[in-house]
């Protein structure tokens, strides 16, 4: 609850155009409703925790006939730190992440939580009408319940184009020290990989742990055993310039049409929380494959929440995604 009062505190919102409620809240930027909710605490690995869920209403009443999954895959796979979600039951798209919050991590979660609810909120406003024209739906606007139509867009929605481009203008702080240590963390971690002063590469469990380097690749029905995780500091972000772009690959060929519904299946599971690790980016169609037939997961760290350990743990998060992926994909 304190990460919840932390982040309406940080955000500057107005009592005028929100509404609180027990565990969470509601409000308006402008035309769409930003939610942020706190899940009563779970005992995990002698923690309690806290799942955070932030999602921003994007489009209603959106035709399936127009197949949104794959037109959000497109925009998916330049995510930076939300996912856009086609939920087929309620026929709406909404931009939404997650975190899992605990007394160890909330002196420094907070800050990018409050990042990534602002970089969401801007992004659904800014396409909320050419998504729901695309999807054959209506934009998600809404008005807050006694002060009405808000007349002004919140200055707090100008930071991403005041504040965060402005520090992604300077060259990557990712980039040195934060960076080139990560391979030698990938090996204390049991994991094969390498990396330099502008990021990593290395091998996570998939479905095993034998790196590729060790497996006869023209051997009969030899399957990839791991998962690969990319870290770069010296690929920009076409809006927001220098941070790190960090990708997930799964050793996986379902198609091209599947993988975009796979994708869109997954990111609709990790909206509604999972323990296992944060929705800070989004899955997608693995944009390196022949005809975009794989899945992965990308997300962009912008240069404004550079900070020792920030790198390390985005490792750990991937390689707990990669199970929660298997376990998902098994099913």
């Amino acid at each position: 609850m304190q990460m919840l009062d932390h982040l309406y505190d940080k955000l500057m919102i107005d009592e005028q155009w929100s509404v609180r409620r027990e565990r969470g809240f509601t409000w308006w930027g402008y035309r769409l409703a930003q939610h942020i909710e706190v899940s009563p605490p779970i005992r995990s690995h002698d923690l309690d925790v806290c799942i955070v869920r932030i999602w921003t209403e994007v489009a209603r009443d959106v035709d399936p006939a127009t197949d949104p999954a794959e037109l959000l895959a497109a925009v998916n796979m330049q995510s930076t730190m939300s996912a856009l979600v086609w939920d087929p039951k309620t026929a709406t798209i909404t931009e939404c992440c997650t975190a899992v919050v605990h007394a160890e991590n909330a002196a420094w979660l907070w800050k990018i939580l409050m990042t990534a609810a602002v970089l969401q909120n801007t992004a659904a406003h800014s396409r909320a009408h050419a998504i729901a024209d695309a999807c054959g739906g209506t934009p998600a606007a809404s008005n807050h319940p006694t002060s009405g139509e808000r007349p002004e867009l919140d200055d707090m929605l100008n930071s991403p184009e005041h504040v965060i481009a402005p520090v992604g203008a300077e060259e990557s702080r990712f980039t040195g020290a934060l960076a080139e240590g990560l391979g030698k963390f990938a090996w204390e971690m049991g994991w094969y990989g390498s990396s330099d002063e502008t990021g990593i590469v290395c091998e996570v469990p998939y479905t095993g742990n034998r790196p590729l380097i060790l497996q006869d690749a023209h051997a009969p029905d030899t399957a990839r055993e791991t998962a690969l995780v990319r870290i770069f500091t010296d690929q920009p972000h076409p809006e927001f310039g220098n941070g790190a772009l960090v990708l997930m690959q799964l050793p996986v060929n379902p198609g091209a049409e599947e993988s975009t519904k796979l994708a869109n299946r997954l990111n609709i599971i990790e909206s509604h929380g999972d323990l296992s690790t944060p929705l800070l980016g989004a899955w997608c169609p693995d944009m390196s494959r022949e005809d975009h037939d794989g899945l992965a997961f990308c997300s962009f760290l912008p240069n404004v929440l550079a900070r020792p350990g920030l790198l390390e743990n985005q490792i750990v998060y991937q390689a707990a995604r990669a199970q929660f992926a298997l376990r998902q994909l098994q099913n």
